[in-house]
Formats: structure tokens, sequence, C-alpha cells
């Protein structure tokens, strides 16, 4: 008995001072004990997901709402019932969260790169939200774990707009430090910080310039002088290769999320054809981008004579799909681009392109901004740079060419004019999420937009609509947003127009 004793001491002494052991083995040395040193687990996620809404977006309700494609069954949103997208609301928000916990994570650790690369992904994130919701959370919004805000309050887009750029802004400066950290995770720039800041600063322009029907506290004029005037201190993208997009890879998940690869229908994508409004613009300058983005339809290469042809929007069901004799008589968003080839086609955020024509428009609009840049030039720019994205050769004569269409007059030749400037940005904003429609919204271009004859309205929308849980969670600042947007809760609709579009 008495040496079972001893035999037991001596085993919880063991156990005792092993205990640390123990621990240590049931640790996994290929797993992080905390978040805070593995940052870009968080960086990879928030941009994939994002960017893949975004793809999504672009495709099913951003290029009907610019009237870029239309469908020719399921025609519902063609013809204005947008809904509330609340899917996209949410995911955006839960986008927005893991970028503010990332900012969190930065701050804790001294992290600039990384506290940079979330401040301008949140703004990113927010202007969309607010471009095409209107009034949204934004100052107590992504509260709930720091300050236990569930209900949060909803901002002016005046005030959501002035922290955007105030956020870009101090991510510019925090890129222009040297011995910045490395970024790890990055599946939009592989850690390019440099191409970081020139997206910070580019994403700055397209807010300013957003602002160019409102009066606010911010001079939009000097901002967009001060950027453009030194390239050293505000670098922005000017070149195909410093575009902010992501590239897909061959291998499922990662692919293109529209492509076959991705487990996309081929029945779906069918669904969506050449819209009559840029079937338009593209033909009446002979503009071959139309082969980039569209396939000829297949009556007409059964017949050995390829040819373009687009459809109407905002038909209802029967009639879309009778259209112009049937689905082989209009043509296919192009499928060799879009959809066979799992990473032919990229997630778009914003490209060398739309900076140039951002530019020209402001010199146009702004002579502090025609003091130092020429509008012609930049205006220029922008459409050669968006013929070589596409792949596609630019004819010698393009930038000269005035309309073929007696009914329609816009040229390409540059005339100083702003309609002229927005329908080629239109162009080049193709498949980039709802810009092309907020372009439109904004200045009211190109003018060939129309509601479709069987649209519930002659007037074009403006936004969506809040989402239902909205109501049901946070109905008090619900209905004081829209009442402060629409004048009362009852009047607050798809057409209630947002703070910066042309009333």
């Amino acid at each position: 008995m008495k040496l079972k004793n001893i035999l037991l001491t001596i085993l919880l002494v063991a156990v005792f001072f092993s205990c640390d052991d123990f621990e240590d083995m049931n640790q996994n040395p290929n797993a992080p004990e905390s978040i805070n040193y593995n940052p870009e687990l968080l960086l990879t996620g928030v941009c994939k997901d994002m960017v893949n809404t975004m793809v999504n977006d672009g495709w099913g309700e951003g290029n009907i709402m610019a009237q870029y494609a239309a469908k020719i069954v399921f025609t519902a949103f063609d013809q204005f019932e947008w809904g509330t997208n609340g899917g996209t609301w949410r995911t955006i928000y839960t986008s927005a969260r893991e970028a503010q916990n990332l900012l969190a994570i930065a701050e804790e650790t001294g992290n600039d790169s990384y506290k940079a690369v979330s401040l301008i992904l949140k703004s990113w994130m927010f202007q969309i939200l607010t471009d095409v919701w209107g009034d949204v959370p934004y100052t107590e919004a992504l509260k709930a774990k720091t300050g236990e805000i569930f209900t949060p309050v909803y901002d002016s887009q005046e005030t959501i707009y002035a922290g955007i750029i105030a956020d870009l802004e101090t991510a510019n400066s925090l890129l222009s430090e040297s011995s910045l950290n490395a970024v790890k995770g990055d599946i939009i720039f592989n850690g390019d910080l440099d191409s970081w800041r020139r997206f910070a600063n580019s994403l700055r322009l397209r807010a300013l310039l957003r602002l160019s029907n409102v009066s606010s506290s911010i001079n939009v004029a000097s901002k967009i002088a001060e950027i453009v005037s030194n390239p050293t201190q505000h670098p922005v993208i000017t070149s195909n290769d410093e575009n902010a997009v992501l590239n897909y890879t061959t291998s499922f998940p990662n692919v293109h999320p529209k492509s076959q690869q991705s487990g996309h229908r081929v029945g779906s994508f069918d669904e969506y054809r050449m819209s009559e409004t840029i079937e338009k613009v593209l033909e009446a300058h002979n503009d071959p981008r139309q082969a980039a983005w569209f396939a000829p339809t297949e009556s007409s290469v059964e017949a050995g004579t390829p040819d373009y042809a687009g459809m109407i929007n905002g038909m209802v069901d029967g009639n879309a799909y009778e259209y112009k004799g049937g689905p082989s008589n209009v043509s296919k968003v192009n499928p060799e681009k879009f959809y066979f080839y799992p990473n032919s086609a990229q997630g778009l955020l914003l490209t060398a392109a739309e900076v140039q024509f951002i530019i020209a428009e402001a010199a146009v609009r702004y002579p502090s901004v025609a003091a130092v840049a020429d509008a012609k030039t930049y205006y220029e720019e922008g459409i050669k740079l968006n013929f070589d994205y596409w792949g596609v050769d630019m004819p010698a004569d393009f930038l000269t060419r005035t309309s073929a269409d007696a009914g329609y007059s816009v040229p390409v030749a540059f005339d100083g004019e702003i309609e002229t400037i927005i329908t080629q940005k239109w162009l080049a904003l193709f498949y980039t999420d709802y810009q092309g429609f907020c372009e439109f919204k904004r200045t009211g271009f190109p003018g060939v937009i129309k509601p479709g004859p069987d649209a519930q309205s002659d007037v074009y929308p403006s936004r969506f609509l809040y989402p239902d849980e909205e109501q049901s969670l946070n109905l008090a600042n619900h209905d004081a947003a829209a009442k402060s947007q629409a004048g009362s809760v009852e009047s607050y609709t798809f057409w209630t127009p947002v703070w910066w579009e042309n009333k």
C-alpha cells in the first residue's frame, strides 16, 4: 500500500510539471493563435467576396441598368421591378465589417500598410453602397462588436462622401511613407503598395467628380487639380498594367463567376443579349469593340453573313422572347470572352481609361483643372486605353469620327461637350459593377438610355429600396432616412433621387 502511494505521488508530480508540455502538444503549429499576426487571412476573403459580388451584380443588374444588355426572358427587372437587392446589401456590409476588423488589427499592431489597404477597400465598398441606396448607415455602422450599436443611424450621402474622400487621403498619405510592411493575401495587386496608392487616388477622383452637380463643403475642382498637378504626391492609375482588377485562375473555385467552369448554366448566360441602346452608339461610329463584347446573331452566322443585332430594353416576357423573330436573331453577350473560358475576363474595380475620362471631364468643367490638364488629350487617351484593354485594334481615323446615324449626333471626335466625353466613358465602363448606370444618373448621358415600352414608368429609377430586414430591425432609422430623402416614408420609391444625380 505504501508503495502504491509513492508511485501515485510520483505520477501526480510528473503530470503537474509536464502540463506545459501537454499544452504544447495540443497546439496546432499550422494554425495561427491570433488573427492579429495573420491579417492576410482576412484580406484575401474580403477582396474575393466583394469583387465576385460586383461581377455577379454587374452581370445581372448593372449591365441592365446601364442598358449595355437586355433580357429575352424573366424581364421584370428591366421593367423597373428593382426590389431591394438585399443580398448585395448584406454582402457589402459583411465585407466592410471584415475590412473594419482588418483596420482594427492594423491599428493595434501599428501596420500602416494594412491600415491603408483597409481604408481603401472600405471606401470602395461604401461608395457603391451609397450610390445605389442613397443614405445608409456609415458612421455608426460596423460597431456592434466595439460599440454595441445594433441600430445604426443612416448618414446623409454628403457625410458619407466626405468620409470616403478623407479616408482615401489618409491612405495616400500612409502609403507615401518609407519602410512599409509587406502586404500578404493580396489577390488584387499581389502586395504592390504603389498600386494600392494609385487605386486610392483614382478612386478619390471618381468620388470627387461624382459631386459635380451638388454644393458641399468639398472643393471638388481644387482637389482634382491638386491630384492631377502633382503625380508624385498623388499618383493615379495611368496604364492598363496598373488597373484595379481581380485576375481569375483556371481552377475552380477561383474562376470567373459567370464562366462555364464556375457552374453557371449556359441557359442563364443566354438570357442576356446586346441592348439596342449600346448597339446604336457602337454602330453609329462603326466601333469594333462590338465584336469584343457581343457575338453575331446565330441566324446571321448560319447564313454566312455574320451581323449584330440588339434588343430593346423593358419589354414583357413574351414580347421580349419573340423580338425580331426570336433569340437567334439577337446578339448574345460574347460567350468566348465571358463564358467558355474561366479566366479570360477580369473582375473590374477601376481602370486607367476611367481615370482619363474623369480628368477630361473635370478639365471641361473646371478652369483650375484645365490649367493643368488638356481635356482633349485625356479624352483621347481614355479611348485608346479602353481599346487596348479589350485587345481591339483602334481604327486610325476613329478619334475623328462623327456619327453615321442621322438620328444620333454625338461624335467620337472631341468637341468639348460633356455628352461626348460621357458617351465614351460609358462605353469604357462596360461590365464595371454599377458605374455605367451611376454616370448616366449623374449626367443624363448617354441620352439614348430610355425606359422600355413596358416599363413601370417613363422616368428612369434612381436606386434600390432598403432591405426588408431594415424595417424589421432598424425601423426608426429606416423611416427617418426615407423621410429625409423623399419627404415622407410613403413617398420613398425607386424614383427618389440620390443626392448627387442630375435632377
